[in-house]
Parts: C-alpha cells; structure tokens; sequence
C-alpha cells in the first residue's frame, strides 16, 4: 500500500466518519439517549477502517502479510486521530514526521 494510497484511504474514511457520526448523533438526540461524541467518533472511524480494509483486501485480491497488517492497523489508529483531532492536524503530523527523516 503505497502512502498515496493510505492518504486517499484516510480522507475517504474521514469523510465517512464524519457523515455517519452526524447520522446516529440525530438518531440519537432525537431519542433523548446520552452519548459520548468522541467515543462514538473514535469507534465509528475504526468499524469504517476495518470495513474499508478488507473491502481493499476482497476487490483487490492481495493476501495478508505483516507489512499489510501493520499498515492496517495504522489506516485504524489514523482514522481514530482524525475523527476526534481532525483531517488537517493528523496529515501536518504525518508530514512533518515524514521530513524529519
């Protein structure tokens, strides 16, 4: 998975996120039930990445190695860090790391 990719990946599933969380939170305060926004932002972001994931995985055929694994399970970490930090401050980061080399 090439870091374009994961980019790409990260946007597609921030946008998701953020559509899907202003959903159940009308559900929700339409039902008058108590919720945690950013809880239910950091799990929504990870059920989506997961989803996404192996939806990558099934469409393209590619079997699951370490390195796979591991740039998962970061499209995970990253996407809980954009839903409750936001897209912009979580890609400045990566940029900056990414520099620092």
């Amino acid at each position: 998975m090439a870091m374009e990719f994961l980019f790409m990946a990260l946007l597609i599933i921030s946008i998701l996120t953020n559509l899907t969380v202003e959903g159940i939170k009308k559900l929700l305060d339409n039902g008058n039930i108590k919720y945690s926004p950013n809880i239910m932002a950091a799990v929504t972001s990870v059920v989506i990445s997961v989803l996404v994931s192996v939806g990558y995985l099934v469409y393209t055929d590619t079997m699951i190695n370490a390195k796979m694994m591991v740039e998962l399970i970061t499209l995970a970490y990253l996407s809980f860090l954009v839903a409750t930090n936001g897209y912009d401050k979580v890609i400045q980061a990566i940029k900056q790391i990414k520099s620092f080399k």
